[in-house]
């Protein structure tokens, strides 16, 4: 794989940006016999996932915590790794919008400079926590950018999520300058429950995975009635639970099955 790490000003978000890129490439074993010309020979745009991450993090977590060059490299396919801070990946009311910045500047600019397809059919995001919300509503507020999302132990229910962060101590995000309260999300095209009830019996549906571990006792139920929501609306629907709890660990394997699950949707394409 090949690694691109990115700085740019984005017009979106009015400040400079880091993004990390994967690229599949010759690797390193099989450059050894192969010409120039065969290394560096033009080939086809690829799919890419667009792959985001939980607060606190950044864009390099994924790097630094799970495989995902090694999973990427077999399923061939580009990952497109942004910062997002803490926003919920929203257009803040009293803030900066990531929203925009994820769904429309960001293709736009990876598109522009390196060799991956803008078919939809080719597009895909998922996340964990926080960045399961984001990669959710990306793909239930834009169906016509991604076939599929991922949802890895997401925080998709941030009024439901709110009062348990402050028990456990974390009353770090900021709500307020996201939506004027966290209550005003409810019902919104912030919510992913709303969302998904929004699709006419011809829309478009991204396929949706969802992953949580049964110990993740904060974030379980939530996901649970997102897939049933998601179910109830016509989506086709895959759930993974099993054990594990709220960490890289658990994300490594789920991201792992996403992307042999991108494969073989595309075989089947």
């Amino acid at each position: 794989m090949i690694l691109n790490k990115c700085n740019f000003f984005s017009k979106a978000l009015l400040n400079h940006v880091d993004v990390d890129i994967l690229l599949p490439g010759v690797g390193d074993n099989d450059c050894v016999g192969a010409s120039l010309e065969d290394i560096y020979a033009p080939q086809n745009p690829f799919p890419v996932l667009y792959l985001l991450h939980g607060a606190l993090d950044d864009h390099t977590m994924w790097l630094r915590h799970t495989n995902i060059e090694e999973f990427a490299e077999k399923a061939g396919l580009a990952v497109v790794m942004p910062s997002g801070q803490n926003g919920f990946y929203t257009n803040a009311k009293y803030g900066l919008n990531y929203f925009d910045f994820i769904t429309k500047e960001l293709p736009l600019f990876v598109q522009k400079y390196f060799p991956v397809s803008a078919k939809r059919e080719d597009t895909y995001i998922a996340g964990p926590s926080m960045g399961g919300y984001g990669a959710s509503k990306c793909a239930l507020r834009r169906p016509d950018l991604y076939a599929a999302f991922a949802d890895l132990s997401g925080a998709v229910d941030p009024v439901e999520l709110e009062p348990k962060m402050i028990a456990m101590g974390f009353g770090f995000f900021r709500y307020d300058l996201i939506w004027g309260g966290v209550e005003n999300m409810r019902d919104t095209p912030d919510d992913p429950y709303f969302l998904a009830k929004q699709f006419g019996p011809d829309d478009v549906r991204p396929e949706a995975f969802l992953y949580c571990g049964l110990e993740d006792v904060a974030n379980y139920g939530m996901n649970c009635r997102l897939r049933d929501t998601l179910a109830d609306n016509g989506f086709a629907v895959h759930f993974q639970d099993g054990h594990g709890l709220h960490d890289w660990e658990y994300w490594n394997r789920c991201i792992e099955d996403f992307l042999k699950n991108i494969q073989k949707m595309r075989h089947q394409g």
